[in-house]
């Protein structure tokens, strides 16, 4: 679809970010992964992202405070970048504030890949949607 459009894959969960990666990748996006906020964090440096899928439940620093870091960097095109949370949470208050600290949009686990498509997809381009 939009191989312009970059997407990084962030998910302590090996089966889960390769299943996320491999779905994405059908769909003619550029994937990148990270396995922790911290490789994260220096993905989105240096390849700059349109969106970045995050979960939120990670060793080391939560996808939460991924997320307040990114929203805190000076530069404008990295504190800007869609960012997608992804987590097992399903309870409204959870969704809420993801949402409030910042993120764009929220995908619970387990879903279908066609959801995740259907999202990533939204998020792109929210006016076809």
């Amino acid at each position: 679809m939009n191989t312009e459009k970059s997407i990084l894959v962030v998910d302590d969960n090996d089966d889960i970010r390769n299943l996320i990666e491999l779905t994405l990748k059908s769909q003619k996006y550029t994937v990148f992964t990270a396995h922790d906020g911290d490789s994260a964090l220096e993905v989105i440096k240096s390849e700059k992202p349109t969106l970045v899928l995050l979960d939120i439940m990670m060793p080391g620093k939560s996808g939460v405070e991924v997320l307040h870091e990114i929203r805190a960097f000076k530069d404008k095109e990295i504190s800007s970048v869609l960012v997608m949370m992804i987590s097992a949470k399903s309870q409204v208050a959870d969704i809420d504030s993801a949402i409030e600290s910042g993120a764009d949009d929220y995908i619970v686990k387990p879903f279908r890949a066609q959801h995740l498509i259907d999202k990533v997809s939204a998020i792109f381009d929210p006016q076809e949607n």
